[in-house]
């Protein structure tokens, strides 16, 4: 009966008996789950396995400057408008131009862990970035930063601050005792994305 419903099935691609056919052949085939299946649960974007684990201490993540772009695109936009309004002036096209400047060098901030490096970079441009040696990495903590201690590059009494949005941040010890705080919307995740990265550093370390 089976075998006559497999005939019926591969002529017409449809018997009264599809769903005997089909629990056999799951039977036989057994269980493939694909990353199209809705059951399952595809990899985090940012690198992790599940949120706050990242996968092999590989991490990177971009935040957007919400208030630095929002407060540029005002300037730029009235810049624009006067122009447009009263002509172009030399003072208005240099502000202008530093105004797209900042833009491109500080709207976003991207932070990565990877090669046995923890990096930063400023802006789609990258202009401004920087990078330290998991080696030289102690211990790292999520912080929150006061309000008044700004977005950009700024000196902190914790030491170098790297931030473009919000109070959030990871504090990082090093060998030296320097301190820098890097701004971030995940501390918890960046976190542990780092501590993974010193751990599998170390085990390398001890392996070689």
């Amino acid at each position: 009966m089976t075998r006559i419903a497999e005939i019926i099935h591969g002529w017409l691609g449809w018997c009264p008996n599809a769903h005997t056919l089909k629990s056999r052949n799951i039977g036989e085939a057994g269980f493939n789950l694909h990353a199209g299946n809705p059951h399952v649960k595809s990899p985090d974007p940012s690198g992790a396995n599940e949120p706050g684990i990242p996968r092999r201490g590989k991490y990177e993540h971009t935040q957007r400057g919400t208030l630095i772009i929002g407060a540029v695109s005002a300037a730029i936009f009235i810049i624009l408008a006067t122009t447009y309004l009263y002509g172009p002036e030399w003072v208005a096209i240099i502000v202008l131009a530093i105004m797209i400047f900042v833009l491109a060098i500080m709207s976003t901030l991207t932070v990565s862990v990877n090669e046995g490096l923890l990096r930063i970079r400023f802006g789609p441009v990258g202009l401004v970035r920087k990078e330290w040696p998991l080696s030289e990495i102690v211990s790292v903590t999520a912080v929150n930063n006061p309000w008044y201690y700004g977005y950009g590059l700024r000196w902190t009494p914790y030491g170098r601050l790297y931030n473009v949005s919000g109070r959030g941040a990871v504090e990082v010890l090093l060998f030296s005792g320097k301190k820098f705080r890097i701004g971030t919307d995940e501390p918890e995740t960046l976190k542990n994305a780092i501590e993974t990265a010193l751990s599998e550093n170390k085990k390398l370390t001890r392996d070689r």
